[in-house]
């Protein structure tokens, strides 16, 4: 009986450390850029949905979108997106997750931004197209 409540207290602790959520700190994931105005950017999620990031709903320009959030792009980040257009509306980006926004010291940026923007804000760093 005693070896049965030892491992049942040990279960319940494993159970407790595991999450069934998709932890998109640790791994990259895919956006869309739904407009950005001098590197503020509404984005919604491509390939994954994550009401911890991202809201649904959002009334933007006419269209009704799920799974987006509000971010920031750096100067670094902005050159790994060179397009043949000063347009990103409509580019998939590779990004992750930053707990923090990258320090950007040499970056002039104007002071424009979109219109309106969703409740949920995230720092990211792109990593690809």
């Amino acid at each position: 009986m005693r070896t049965f409540i030892i491992g049942l207290v040990a279960f319940s602790f494993l159970q407790l450390s595991c999450s069934k959520n998709d932890n998109l700190t640790n791994t990259t994931f895919r956006v869309k850029i739904i407009k950005e105005v001098c590197n503020d950017a509404i984005v919604q999620l491509v390939d994954k949905q994550s009401s911890d990031i991202a809201e649904n709903g959002f009334a933007f320009e006419g269209k009704t979108y799920d799974n987006v959030f509000f971010t920031t792009f750096s100067c670094e980040d902005r050159t790994k997106m060179q397009t043949l257009t000063s347009d990103l509306t409509g580019l998939v980006i590779t990004v992750k997750l930053l707990s923090t926004p990258k320090e950007d010291p040499n970056c002039a940026r104007c002071l424009a931004t979109v219109n309106s923007r969703p409740g949920k804000s995230n720092f990211i760093e792109v990593v690809g197209l």
